[in-house]
């Protein structure tokens, strides 16, 4: 039975962080949208929920290490952060790209109002995890030339990704469309194990410190 965990972890990966909200997607009862809509919201969804996660493929969580090595989890962890954060920067845009083929608000006006929209919790939450979404990335690409040892960079790195999950997960929570009851029981079980995870990480590692000394 270990043998084949192992040998499926990859397999259950896809099916927990892409099939299962693109099965809630599937059988949930919302309400018809264009094509293109449609495929811009889900694509965005299952974006977030590879970016949530990457809280469990981490080498905080120790459990995810027994199944896989640490080398070939550190190249996962980037392979699905790079695609989750690519789209995910890019969502604002996307949001407005059905302008174009639509009569109405212009793309340039709507975008503007997006990101100018400070009286909406929602939109304010969202501005915020994009904002640090595009930190994390940065400080992710040039760790290398950053004046912190690797461990405080893991420590600022964790810090910022639990910020930014809670700003995206109330995000999507207020103003998700697809966000009704499965889909939130699912975006707040798996954001809360993650954070979790961090979390007792980090304690154990202050709890360690502290015997040191």
């Amino acid at each position: 039975m270990s043998a084949y965990i192992k040998n499926t972890v990859h397999l259950q990966i896809v099916a927990a962080l892409i099939i299962t909200p693109l099965l809630i997607l599937a059988v949930g009862d919302y309400p018809q949208r264009t094509l293109l809509k449609d495929f811009l919201s889900f694509t965005t969804i299952v974006a977030f929920s590879m970016l949530l996660g990457l809280l469990y493929l981490a080498r905080t969580n120790k459990c995810i290490l027994n199944q896989i090595k640490a080398s070939k989890l550190i190249g996962l962890h980037k392979l699905i952060g790079y695609t989750a954060v690519t789209i995910l920067l890019l969502h604002p845009f996307l949001l407005v790209i059905p302008r174009f083929y639509e009569a109405g608000v212009a793309p340039v006006e709507a975008f503007t109002t997006i990101i100018t929209t400070f009286t909406s919790t929602g939109v304010v939450l969202g501005l915020i995890a994009w904002s640090l979404i595009l930190l994390i990335s940065i400080t992710s690409l040039l760790r290398t030339r950053l004046p912190f040892k690797y461990t405080t960079w893991r420590v600022i790195h964790g810090a910022l990704a639990l910020l930014c999950i809670l700003c995206a997960a109330c995000h999507v929570l207020y103003l998700g469309r697809h966000t009704d009851v499965s889909m939130t029981v699912f975006i707040v079980m798996l954001s809360t194990g993650g954070i979790y995870l961090l979390l007792k990480s980090y304690a154990f590692q202050e709890q360690k410190a502290g015997e040191k000394i």
